[in-house]
């Protein structure tokens, strides 16, 4: 299983996560049945937003949204602290003629837009939210831009998703870099221009690299210190029969009399895993009849 590795500057000017996020991104975009240009997306965004997390603390997540107006539609992603993660995209297969072959890029596949960051804390009712443009649609600066503007946080991240001869992904990877609260302003001048000449990290990632080589690389001369973080990434959703049946609940008795009255199940599927679901006209007899007791 993927997991990612954490490290701070022996001076304490900044600390850094590396994460090796093939077989998570391959995972999520199967069960989306992605085309290349969503693949990329999702790979970047799901990327980002576990590095993201892995700065939480035990018991928080982080949901991260990108609300375009371009062909891709809504892309979002959310992981925990303890690597629990999914992910979708409204639209996982960008309808031909949408873009002009000239257009054909993230940027314009993702489109204008709102980013929408929400951090959910234990025993908080309602999730703390972050709103800001997108700024670029390549997404790595999309979440730095974020995280200057809404946490006043210098910070470098770089994603890469490398795609096959099938358009599937081969690897998939991200660093982020931030300045610790104290440290001169000046250093993310230079974490920003050692990120532009490090090996690129989809060669790095080939090369199998080590993590700590890796984000030594992006790093100002300080030698690097370890942190623990012993949680495997996985994809988990929360989806059950039962969540969908409470969802029915919560309609009106009209709309649910206008079910029954069809004479037929009610289907649903999960954005996020594919399941399948199905409440049958006996069912949705039962949930009326306990809207009315």
């Amino acid at each position: 299983m993927d997991k990612v590795y954490k490290f701070y500057t022996e001076d304490l000017a900044v600390r850094a996560s590396f994460v090796n996020s093939t077989a998570i991104c391959q995972e999520v975009v199967r069960r989306q049945g992605t085309d290349p240009l969503a693949t990329i997306a999702m790979g970047r965004l799901l990327t980002g937003t576990i590095l993201m997390a892995s700065q939480l603390w035990e018991n928080q997540s982080l949901s991260v949204r990108l609300e375009g107006d371009g062909p891709l539609g809504h892309l979002y992603a959310e992981c925990s602290f303890e690597g629990n993660t999914r992910c979708y995209v409204s639209n996982p297969q960008i309808a031909a003629g949408s873009l002009p072959p000239e257009k054909l890029n993230l940027k314009s596949a993702i489109g204008e837009g709102i980013l929408v960051v929400s951090r959910n804390l234990p025993f908080q009712k309602q999730p703390q939210s972050g709103i800001v443009p997108i700024v670029s649609g390549e997404i790595s600066q999309d979440l730095a831009f974020y995280l200057q503007q809404s946490h006043q946080i210098p910070s470098v991240v770089s994603l890469t998703v490398t795609l096959d001869e099938r358009g599937q992904i081969k690897l998939a990877g991200g660093v982020l870099l931030e300045l610790i609260p104290g440290a001169p302003d000046s250093i993310i001048n230079i974490l920003e221009e050692r990120a532009r000449e490090t090996i690129p990290l989809s060669r790095q990632l080939l090369e199998e690299a080590s993590p700590e080589t890796i984000v030594q690389g992006y790093v100002h001369q300080s030698r690097l210190k370890s942190v623990e973080h012993s949680h495997p990434i996985k994809f988990t959703c929360r989806c059950n029969q039962e969540r969908v049946e409470k969802t029915l609940s919560l309609m009106g008795k009209a709309t649910l009399s206008e079910m029954i009255l069809k004479g037929e199940e009610v289907k649903a599927k999960c954005e996020f895993c594919g399941q399948h679901y199905s409440v049958g006209v006996e069912r949705l007899r039962e949930i009326l009849h306990l809207k009315e007791d």
